[in-house]
């Protein structure tokens, strides 16, 4: 009897090691393939993890990293509160669950997240950036200013908070700084496509399309998948003095969208490239963009034009209104300029 009692502890301990085993190799596993941007597994691994191993932190904080990314945000929450729930103090877990409040637009609990975080640490460089975002958001571009300043004091190579530094000089037209943060993030890394398009943009601004066009370029010579550079390089050619300006705006917004089709304002700058010469292919972009986001300031101001142009005045005003409803001054002029409000 006692050996048959010392056979069963021994299978239950042996049992008890190959699940111990497994578990560890999807922790691991999942750990990995979220690092390698694999988030597909690392959600499948983690979540396996999880099931049987309910304390630990990292692992929840992971797969929400993991949801977040593929654009999950409601389960990206429940792991980021998970994680925070069994360790209050773990700053990153408390930031996270910012961002998923931050791109849900709910700037305000965002902040609150975020200083949260930095009240457990009070040298948490990317909360002080993640601050600087929202602000940015909320064009209180001192307060974001202020905040990448020390984001970057407190760690000097951070290149990705001088880029955001110099789009918030920018914002706040300051052009010189802007682009001597810009600069910065460059020679900190070389291979910063987001700060070679955010020159570009600066200049952009400022309606130097010859020269904007130059730093897109470079942003797609480093990373030839970032639609936003697509995008930007086909406004500044729209604008520029190139003869061939618009089919290369058109083209250069299609790519932007062939990377990412869910770009709203390459949708948007399609509308506006064939609005003079092709209002049916216009409106088509437009009503895209809008299915994106119905609620889209400027694709509403602009699809008002365009019924405008068409002579439909009660479909134009009802897209006046979306966007004046919205803060868009240029819309709320012109239901001013008809008597009406919005």
């Amino acid at each position: 009897m006692r050996f048959k009692i010392a056979i069963l502890i021994a299978f239950a301990l042996i049992s008890a090691n190959i699940y111990s085993q497994e578990d560890e190799k999807l922790l691991q596993d999942g750990l990995f393939a979220f690092k390698n941007d694999n988030f597909t597994k690392a959600i499948a691994d983690l979540s396996r993890y999880v099931e049987t191993n309910t304390d630990n932190a990292i692992a929840y904080n992971t797969l929400g990293r993991a949801y977040s990314y593929m654009g999950n945000l409601d389960k990206a929450m429940l792991n980021f509160q998970m994680a925070i729930k069994l360790n209050p103090n773990y700053y990153e877990a408390v930031k996270n669950l910012g961002y998923v409040y931050y791109d849900e637009g709910d700037f305000d609990k965002a902040i609150s997240l975020f200083q949260n975080a930095i009240k457990i640490n009070s040298k948490y460089d990317t909360a002080y950036n993640a601050l600087g975002n929202a602000y940015d958001e909320l064009k209180n571009y001192k307060k974001a200013i202020s905040y990448y300043t020390k984001a970057v004091s407190l760690c000097d190579y951070y290149d990705g908070a001088y880029n955001n530094l110099g789009l918030a000089y920018s914002h706040n037209g300051n052009y010189e700084k802007a682009i001597e943060s810009c600069k910065k993030a460059l020679e900190i890394n070389p291979r910063n496509d987001d700060a070679y398009n955010a020159i570009g943009v600066i200049y952009e601004d400022q309606g130097e399309y010859i020269e904007a066009i130059e730093w897109f370029k470079k942003a797609i010579e480093v990373n030839k998948d970032n639609a936003d550079a697509y995008n930007n390089l086909g406004v500044a050619y729209y604008y520029s003095d190139d003869v061939k300006g618009e089919n290369k705006a058109v083209k250069n917004y299609l790519k932007a969208l062939e990377l990412n089709p869910d770009n709203i304002d390459s949708y948007n700058n399609l509308g506006a490239a064939y609005f003079s010469t092709n209002p049916a292919k216009a409106m088509e972009y437009y009503n895209k963009a809008l299915g994106i986001n119905p609620n889209h300031v400027d694709t509403n101001y602009n699809i008002g034009k365009l019924y405008m142009s068409m002579g439909q005045e009660a479909d134009a005003i009802a897209h006046f209104r979306r966007a004046a409803r919205a803060g868009q001054e240029l819309s709320r002029k012109e239901l001013k300029q008809r008597g009406l409000d919005w």
